[in-house]
């Protein structure tokens, strides 16, 4: 199957969707499943900070041990 990208005017969006899965094709991204996925990753990336954030007053705290840097270095 071939992948196509194209641009199109809003107002014929869903009419041209409907015609391609009429066809037998597969509609993978309209700009609303676009700003979704932004919004996902923004939210993916807020919730690695928080976590990080949390990670580092429990560190302060001193109920969890950091590792060193030669750890790090070998996890990679």
């Amino acid at each position: 199957m071939t992948t196509l990208t194209i641009e199109i005017p809003e107002k014929v969006e869903r009419t041209l969707s409907d015609l391609v899965e009429q066809l037998g094709g597969k509609v993978i991204a309209t700009d609303a499943v676009k700003k979704n996925s932004k919004a996902a990753k923004k939210k993916q990336i807020l919730d690695g900070i928080k976590e990080s954030i949390a990670w580092v007053k429990l560190h302060q705290e001193g109920k969890v041990g950091a590792k060193s840097i030669e750890q790090l270095l070998n996890e990679l």
